[in-house]
């Protein structure tokens, strides 16, 4: 199954290289511009130059004076001082007084997929992790699972929300997420229960549900219910299902099916 996911994970991965992923400097947390973004440079006393545009495809930027200057992977102080730098080394201006803005955030994308409420690519407009990105997309839906499948260039890891516990036992709520990465959800795994209960139907897989606490999401033995006669049916053979032995206590499996038998007394 995990083979599977992983499969689509990767057919939806777009193929950017190690360089476009990094969209933020991570030791200092700034957002590192790209192509595509919009932004807005002023030069203090000096509003003719005042600049709006969208990098190009390279990451260029073409501003008064100076020409094209390249803004790719720049922080926002980063690229004011190299259009500064460009302007006094031109000699148009002694100490010019540069500062960068975003106006649209473009370049940097990821996508969500899977069962959440909002599946689809979204913008990284600041440091994002990975409980973050599940948020933007509207949160897990009814019917997916704790797991997050996290593809990119730099990992490929599953991680369970319900244990996103580092090395060492610190949490790790902040697993940062980047440009070109995408988020994965797959539909939680369940259970089936069926025959004589009072809510027969298929629930979702707790983590080590034994089938005493299956018969008990299902609602309970209805009256008519035979309490020694639960027949479990579960998948791994060539035709289909095969019927296991289980007690009360055993552990229910992926898409087991529990069947309980009406009482002949």
């Amino acid at each position: 199954m995990m083979k599977i996911l992983w499969m689509v994970a990767l057919l939806l991965m777009p193929l950017v290289s190690m360089a476009e992923t990094q969209n933020y400097d991570l030791n200092e947390n700034k957002y590192l511009l790209g192509p595509g973004d919009v932004v807005r440079v002023t030069v203090y006393d000096h509003p003719d130059l005042d600049t709006e545009a969208q990098l190009t495809s390279e990451g260029d930027l073409s501003f008064p004076l100076i020409g094209s200057v390249n803004l790719q992977g720049k922080t926002f102080d980063s690229a004011a001082k190299q259009i500064s730098d460009k302007l006094q080394k031109g000699g148009f201006i002694l100490k010019p007084n540069v500062n960068v803005f975003i106006l649209q955030y473009k370049s940097q994308r990821i996508a969500v997929v899977g069962e959440v409420n909002r599946p689809g690519r979204y913008m990284l407009d600041s440091p994002t992790d990975l409980v973050a990105a599940i948020a933007q997309a509207g949160g897990i839906s009814v019917n997916g699972g704790d797991t997050v499948i996290l593809v990119s260039q730099r990992k490929r890891k599953e991680f369970r929300l319900s244990e996103l516990a580092a090395e060492g036992g610190e949490l790790q709520l902040g697993i940062p997420v980047a440009n070109g990465d995408v988020l994965y959800v797959p539909r939680a795994q369940q259970f089936y229960v069926y025959g004589e209960v009072n809510r027969p139907g298929n629930y979702r897989l707790e983590r080590g549900m034994t089938v005493m606490q299956a018969i008990s999401v299902a609602g309970g033995f209805n009256p008519r219910a035979s309490h020694k006669n639960i027949n479990v049916f579960r998948a791994g053979t060539a035709e289909g299902q095969e019927k296991v032995a289980l007690s009360l206590t055993d552990a229910v499996h992926v898409n087991d099916t529990i069947y309980i038998e009406e009482s002949l007394f």
